[in-house]
């Protein structure tokens, strides 16, 4: 039925500010930005967006902010029909400072508290299963029902749920950040020899296919045994926020796609690159012209 995306669905109201944040200022709020977010839910409307049939399987709750995840969602034309059938949950929600200057962030958070819900899934057929961790267990049992599925996680910090799922994956594709969490060790790309010890030893978690974002500092694979560095697309980055879900989220529908590796990275790096030019998580996920555009050049 196309591709399945499991994991957390937020709604985020963005600030943009001109400098770091400091103790004991004040700042004023001239605009804000409000719109979707959460890994699960931007990799599910990047699909979608992009033409893939996707299904989303999250919890949103019946509140305001939850109502609004469900209008943007029937927007992108995101199946909801298989959601968590959690009732009782508040939809999580953050508050995000974006340094325009940089284009880094500051996030405030407020999760969702999970009840254990019995999630019984009837009828998806997924050719792709894009998981972000926050629901393992979920996760975990579609994979397995589903072998002949192609399995993504998006790791980007190496908690407990993440590493669940990561080890039945067939794709890792994770954070540097998850990366030197995991080893105990930062990635040094003057370091060649450390950067495949790194890489291996993440590699270890699946046994299968790993890839490691680097931010504007491209990403590492590899290609016929040998480790691989492919360099970011450069841009001037004007808000972050949301650019590894669309990484995750464009490098599932190449999987739906078949596309080979290297080139589903590419189209996958320059959907993030193109991303963090425009404030905003959900809403600043490309148009697949925009995007084929950037990777022919």
């Amino acid at each position: 039925m196309g591709i399945v995306c499991v994991g957390q669905s937020a709604f985020d109201i963005t600030v943009p500010v001109h400098e770091p944040i400091a103790d004991n200022r004040k700042y004023r709020m001239q605009t804000e930005t409000r719109c979707g977010g959460g890994p699960a839910l931007n990799a599910a409307c990047l699909c979608a967006l992009w033409g893939a049939p996707v299904q989303l399987v999250s919890r949103i709750g019946r509140d305001e902010y939850g109502e609004k995840l469900r209008e943007i969602l029937k927007s992108y034309g995101v199946r909801t029909d298989h959601l968590i059938p959690d009732e009782q949950v508040a939809t999580p929600y953050s508050y995000i400072f974006v340094n325009t200057e940089t284009g880094n962030r500051t996030i405030f958070n407020r999760p969702a508290v999970f009840s254990e819900i019995e999630y019984e899934e009837e009828g998806l057929e997924p050719d792709v299963i894009l998981s972000d961790g926050h629901e393992d267990r979920i996760s975990i049992e579609l994979i397995q029902k589903y072998p002949d599925a192609v399995s993504v996680i998006d790791a980007g910090t190496c908690r407990d749920t993440t590493m669940n799922v990561a080890k039945y994956a067939d794709y890792l594709v994770c954070s540097e950040d998850f990366a030197r969490q995991y080893t105990s060790h930062p990635i040094d790309l003057n370091d060649w020899e450390s950067c495949k010890r790194i890489f291996q030893k993440v590699k270890k978690i699946n046994k299968k296919t790993v890839v490691i974002t680097l931010g504007d500092q491209g990403l590492l694979y590899e290609q016929d045994g040998e480790l691989q560095r492919l360099a970011a697309y450069p841009v001037k980055a004007v808000d972050t926020t949301g650019a590894g879900d669309i990484f995750h989220g464009a490098f599932a529908y190449g999987l739906y796609r078949s596309l080979p590796l290297l080139d589903n990275l590419k189209q996958s790096s320059a959907a993030s690159a193109i991303s963090v030019q425009t404030i905003g998580g959900q809403i600043s996920i490309p148009k697949l012209n925009e995007v084929q555009q950037k990777v022919n050049g």
